[in-house]
């Protein structure tokens, strides 16, 4: 049984994962890339967030911003940007700590550990 089934549906790609159903394309949902970029930054944000969890931190306030530079002709992203905001009160000796949290999130070691990649038909 696969981990998951996409389905095409109406020009768009319905990804059926666990109990969930995340509908992706360019025009109602967000495009697979988006997912992606997606992906990163709830990850990054969630990883920061449990750091501060197990310390007893407050995340009240805390937010991560996004953003993506793209090469012009390719498309490609050629830099992901994260910016951490913290709470004003967020204790100093934990700043550095919270930041090397984020960016060891689980998605982003994919990038650094890339699978091996397989497609079949059927």
């Amino acid at each position: 049984m696969a981990d998951m089934e996409i389905r095409l549906v109406d020009g768009r790609a319905d990804a059926h994962f666990k109990d969930f159903v995340v509908q992706t394309s360019g025009g109602v949902a967000p495009s697979p890339f988006d997912l992606f970029i997606v992906s990163l930054g709830t990850c990054a944000a969630l990883t920061a967030a449990g750091y501060c969890r197990s310390r007893k931190l407050s995340t009240e306030g805390m937010k991560l911003l996004v953003d993506v530079d793209r090469d012009p002709g390719t498309k490609l992203a050629t830099k992901i940007k994260m910016e951490l905001v913290l709470p004003e009160d967020f204790p100093a000796e934990h700043r550095d700590r919270v930041a090397r949290a984020a960016n060891a999130c689980f998605v982003k070691k994919h990038l650094y550990e890339q699978p091996e990649f397989e497609l079949t038909v059927s």
